[in-house]
């Protein structure tokens, strides 16, 4: 089996990839930028090139073929993804550009409105623009998979209906289960399954119970249930979201405007009760075999699938 978290934004932190090989976690896809200007965008992916080249843990995983190597014991793969389109610009040869440097999945929002679409925090619930579709036309035809979380539902229903490649919901739970905003309704969760995409379930207490307080693995576990008899096991995935710890992260989000208090309360949990960190990851299978998942689903829910998803959009006939 090989294990893999398709959302990891501690990963900016070296000192947490020995976390992530500790979960037995092979492969994770660090967040590498946000809000960052395309130059400040360079010089991260610079930085990025650099560990991979210079750190024995790290390994890049750029092309169909790279998946066939792993797992590899002591190594982690890397796949670049940024929760954003905002740092590729308004300039389409930035997509090319940053392709080249090894990015190979873009989230088109984070919560609100930028030159592509509409966030899911934002009242408007504004469309896809013209240059969001200029844009996932030219993902497409890069290979960059096309990431519908943190993004308004309205632009995720547009964005389907242009995209030629699954597209996925990286980290986000059915709303059905925890009605949150950064969650998603049964609609956008049988259309990204109809395109053959995936969604990769989510662990921030807040979107996995209501208020967040006292959120566990089991309860995580209850929306790969939910995810699992709506679409089948093969088009979901782990999309953990393991970030900076304690509220005090929480806190910087709201006062730069990306958060807001009503939807990420200030006296929630900032961890699942049994899952704070990277470490604790198998907790996830066991939970899947107590509940009777066969071998081969759970080999697909815990990185099999989102392979598969990630070597069909890398490929030349994506």
């Amino acid at each position: 089996m090989t294990v893999v978290d398709a959302v990891c934004p501690l990963m900016t932190d070296p000192e947490a990839w020995d976390l992530y090989i500790e979960g037995g976690v092979d492969i994770g896809a660090p967040t590498v930028a946000n809000w960052e200007t395309p130059s400040e965008t360079r010089e991260l992916l610079e930085q990025w090139a650099r560990w991979m080249d210079e750190d024995e843990r790290l390994v890049a995983v750029t092309e169909p073929g790279d998946f066939d190597r792993f797992p590899i014991p002591g190594k982690l793969g890397v796949i670049i993804h940024f929760q954003n389109g905002a740092p590729l610009g308004e300039d389409l040869a930035n997509y090319g550009r940053f392709h080249r440097l090894g990015l190979r999945m873009v989230q088109l929002c984070y919560n609100f409105a930028n030159p592509l679409g509409d966030g899911c925090l934002s009242t408007e619930d504004g469309p896809l623009t013209s240059f969001g579709r200029q844009a996932i036309r030219e993902m497409n035809r890069l290979g960059i998979v096309v990431d519908l979380s943190h993004t308004g539902r309205r632009t995720t229903m547009d964005a389907m209906r242009v995209t030629s490649a699954p597209p996925v919901f990286s980290h986000s739970n059915p709303a059905a289960l925890t009605a949150h905003r950064r969650n998603i309704d049964d609609e956008q969760i049988k259309a990204v399954a109809d395109l053959g995409g995936l969604v990769g379930v989510v662990s921030f207490p807040s979107f996995v119970k209501p208020g967040g307080k006292g959120a566990t693995v089991s309860d995580l576990v209850d929306h790969i249930d939910y995810l699992v008899d709506l679409i089948g096991p093969d088009q979901v995935g782990l999309g953990l979201d393991f970030c900076e710890s304690g509220m005090e992260m929480v806190e910087r989000m709201i006062e730069s405007g990306a958060w807001t208090v009503e939807d990420y309360p200030m006296d929630a949990d900032p961890r699942l009760v049994d899952l704070t960190c990277p470490s604790q990851i198998p907790s996830i299978r066991r939970e899947l075999v107590r509940r009777g998942y066969p071998s081969e689903s759970i080999d697909g829910i815990m990185g099999h699938n989102w392979i598969d998803l990630f070597k069909r959009v890398w490929s030349a006939d994506a």
